[in-house]
């Protein structure tokens, strides 16, 4: 018996709308070249300015400004920024073993660099919960205090 796979005509249906699945993947495939060009800008940035900030994050400024300002529209990243942010804790598995390597000369302090990561969290969250409250009272004013 022969399988033949032919998914280049079939309709299928993805998250409430039907697309051909080959033009899906491309849409794909473009979505994450857009994504690594702007990581490629921040890695050069990274080599040519003296800073210590990682090109990673020069690549996601620059992005988040090239999303600000209308340079590149957010259906361009969209789909593969969803599925990335969905795998994020998948990228954690390394670091982790990492410490569980490391734990031979962290066991002393281990709880200050607790408390640390205890502190950065709640400062965190208070961040973004203080900047979310400013960017939501600021949008009511505007609209006249409609939600």
């Amino acid at each position: 018996m022969i399988f033949r796979f032919d998914i280049d005509c079939k309709s299928v249906v993805y998250l409430g709308y039907s697309q051909i699945v080959g033009e899906r993947r491309l849409q794909y495939i473009y979505q994450l070249c857009f994504i690594m060009f702007f990581v490629l800008l921040g890695e050069l940035m990274e080599h040519y300015i003296p800073l210590p900030i990682a090109g990673s994050v020069y690549g996601m400024v620059l992005l988040f400004l090239a999303l600000v300002f209308g340079i590149v529209k957010l259906s361009w990243v969209e789909d593969v920024a969803n599925w990335l942010h969905s795998v994020m804790s998948l990228f954690f598995i390394a670091p982790a073993v990492a410490i569980i390597d490391i734990w031979a000369e962290i066991s002393d302090v281990w709880w200050i660099l607790a408390i640390l990561m205890l502190v950065a969290y709640l400062v965190t969250m208070i961040t973004t919960g203080v900047t979310a409250e400013s960017l939501i009272g600021r949008k009511q004013k505007r609209s006249g205090g409609k939600k």
